[in-house]
């Protein structure tokens, strides 16, 4: 069986391109599978339709080498690469652990993994989990290590920095210094290391550029036309480099210089997570400028649309269950009561309307830290809405949802279906041009 995908795409400054997309179900699944099923079918060949039909082979290429770190692989290397650090805690010593860079980026969502491993549970106490290392109140009688967390290590110029803005002046403080993370680039690994007293990344996970001549991902006399294929789709998704007074760079010739078209810096990374992938990678993986379909998108910046437009979403579901939904659903997502003269209106308060989102998000299969990327949440909102949710039996001890919960989604769906059917058919009814006959009782002034 094959798939066929047609559609149309803009890349300014590319021509339009008018796609058919021929792929079999086993390439298919080898792709899914090479992705860890962190992308849907569906997805990989909406990607798949950005591209000419003559350079398919090339964007499946590119799949094929695209390495993806599951969350699973993530909480594991998190805990192997604690535990190889510190094999024994003394009993005056604290950890303090500080992911690089604000709230919602990726250094907080490897803090987020970093709490559900084996490691954090066994030695919670003896671990301080700060967002910035402002303010740091250091105790006379206790020695203190500090780890520094960020997911990727692309050119390495992002962590040196924050290291010598924030750490230069507390560097003295701490016994050690050290740096953990998922995976990175050779180069940018070399760079930060004389900084730490130890950068824990796996060997495995350390990269050398994708279209490198020294060990290319797709070979010694291919690399080359990958690296073409790669780079005119990404000089059209990224914008001209410009130096630090705001001037487009120019070659030789004259033209515009795109140093960012594999990646941030030329990073040539094939690196993505399953919550996104980070600037340092293909732009064609994650950009989604000029009507371009990402694979693994942008974790914050390109995905703060998507959460935007879902909440609109849930808030326009929420306003047909409060019309036409049953009393199950009135009494578990409208309880804020609104009193107008001798009359009393119900309406959704912030708990509701994160509960019914925290079900349609968990029905989809999204995890916990995706959810409240949408909902733009911290993680403890996120339980406290959970708690919240099981006292009005709606979710277990361990967080799925109960019969009743399964009820009142199956409810809301069905609901909506419907009243999605019923307005489709009344505005066909209403763009329909109807059939008048009509004769006239009078013509040319006789009857």
């Amino acid at each position: 069986m094959a798939y066929i995908y047609k559609a149309k795409k803009t890349i300014e400054p590319l021509k339009l391109m008018k796609l058919n997309i021929d792929i079999d179900n086993i390439t298919l699944d080898i792709l899914s599978a090479r992705l860890k099923n962190v992308v849907k079918p569906l997805d990989i060949i909406k990607w798949l339709g950005n591209f000419e039909p003559k350079e398919l082979d090339y964007a499946k290429d590119i799949i094929s080498n695209l390495t993806v770190y599951t969350t699973y692989e993530i909480e594991e290397i998190l805990s192997d690469s604690f535990g190889m650090l510190f094999e024994n805690i003394a009993s005056d010593e604290k950890i303090i652990v500080n992911p690089i860079g604000e709230f919602g980026k990726s250094g907080s969502m490897v803090t987020y993994f970093f709490q559900k491993t084996q490691f954090f549970k066994r030695h919670n106490s003896k671990i301080e989990l700060l967002p910035t290392l402002d303010n740091i109140k250091f105790v006379k009688d206790k020695k203190y290590t500090l780890v520094l967390l960020d997911d990727f290590v692309g050119s390495g110029n992002t962590i040196e920095t924050y290291y010598t803005s924030n750490l230069i002046k507390l560097k003295s403080k701490f016994k050690k210094i050290f740096f953990v993370g998922i995976a990175g680039m050779e180069k940018g690994i070399e760079r930060i290391n004389p900084l730490f007293n130890e950068v824990k990344v796996p060997q495995s996970n350390i990269f050398r550029c994708a279209f490198s001549s020294k060990g290319s991902l797709f070979g010694y006399r291919k690399y080359s036309e990958h690296r073409k294929f790669a780079y005119k789709y990404g000089k059209a998704l990224t914008s001209p480099s410009k130096n630090k007074k705001g001037k487009v760079l120019k070659d030789s010739q004259g033209n515009p210089k795109f140093l960012d078209a594999l990646g941030y810096e030329n990073s040539q990374a094939l690196v993505s997570f399953a919550y996104g992938s980070p600037n340092n990678t293909l732009p064609i993986i994650w950009a989604n400028r000029d009507n371009w379909f990402p694979l693994i998108p942008r974790f914050s910046v390109d995905k703060i649309s998507s959460a935007r437009n879902f909440r609109k979403n849930i808030l326009h579901e929420l306003s047909i269950l409060k019309e036409f939904g049953s009393e199950n659903i009135k009494d578990n997502f409208f309880s804020l009561e609104i009193k107008k003269g001798n009359r009393t209106f119900t309406s959704v308060n912030r708990i509701d309307f994160s509960i019914y989102s925290i079900i349609k998000l968990t029905r989809a299969g999204f995890v916990p830290i995706n959810i409240c990327q949408k909902l733009g949440i911290l993680y403890k909102d996120y339980e406290g809405y959970l708690q919240q949710g099981k006292e009005r039996g709606i979710f277990e001890v361990d967080n799925r949802l109960t019969l009743f919960g399964l009820e009142l989604y199956s409810d809301a769906r069905k609901c909506i279906e419907k009243r999605r059917r019923t307005f489709e058919n009344e505005l066909k009814e209403h763009y329909t041009i109807k059939e008048i006959n009509y004769l006239p009782k009078k013509f040319n002034g006789r009857s």
